[in-house]
């Protein structure tokens, strides 16, 4: 029983680390380009980031590393839409299977042990994250 409320929890606010993330995780960030510097960087970045886009960018991994070994160009790393994750070829779908993971749903919707039939006990005046 304390195993289910710990996995509900872990989906509502996530893992915090790229540790077993689904898609996104420090094997296929290597595979990308990421060093062992900036895997460690991000991860100390992800505790306390809403998105994981918000840990992965211009200010935890600096512009020369963007520019120098993950090969993207300085007018690409300065523009206001700039995506890392995507530009580095990682899909929609694995970047939020993997922002879930980390950083959570922000809701209980979907949890793993609930069933549809316990949601209103959770129920609030307003829609929690992005599927609650």
């Amino acid at each position: 029983r304390e195993s289910e409320i710990a996995e509900i929890e872990a989906y509502a606010v996530g893992h915090g680390s790229l540790s077993n993330a689904p898609g996104i995780n420090a094997s296929t960030l290597k595979a990308k380009g990421f060093t062992d510097e900036a895997i460690a960087k991000v991860e100390k970045a992800l505790p306390t980031a809403f998105d994981i886009k918000f840990a992965f960018n211009k200010w935890t991994f600096g512009e020369d590393f963007i520019r120098d070994q993950l090969g993207i160009g300085a007018e690409a790393i300065a523009a206001p839409g700039f995506d890392l994750l995507q530009t580095v070829g990682f899909t929609k779908r694995e970047i939020e299977a993997a922002n879930v993971h980390i950083c959570g749903a922000m809701t209980v919707e979907g949890a793993p042990h609930l069933k549809a039939e316990h949601y209103p006990v959770f129920d609030c005046a307003n829609p929690c994250g992005k599927i609650g």
